[in-house]
């Protein structure tokens, strides 16, 4: 006699999210996202600029080695924030630190 397969579907985002979970690569995951769009909303002069930007717990790291620059950007910080998230769809930004 055949074995008869389970006839309920499953979605392929909800198995892709249970494995993200089980492997513990969402974190990850998340900062690959963050660096995109950081490199796409920002533009090349400043994405050139930018030394290493790392993303943990809803804080975005970036180094920037010019006083000037890192200057303008945290005066726009909280707009930054705000495009990064819209492109990202979520919530994931709490605070940029700039260093």
């Amino acid at each position: 006699m055949a074995n008869q397969r389970n006839s309920r579907f499953i979605p392929l985002k909800e198995v892709l999210d249970d494995m993200i979970k089980e492997m513990r690569i969402g974190g990850k995951m998340d900062e690959m996202k963050v660096r995109k769009y950081w490199h796409e909303l920002m533009g090349t002069y400043i994405a050139n600029q930018t030394s290493k930007i790392f993303y943990k717990q809803g804080k975005l790291f970036v180094y920037i080695p010019s006083s000037v620059l890192k200057q303008e950007l945290f005066m726009a910080r909280e707009k930054i924030k705000s495009n990064l998230n819209e492109r990202l769809q979520e919530q994931l930004i709490q605070e940029i630190i700039f260093r």
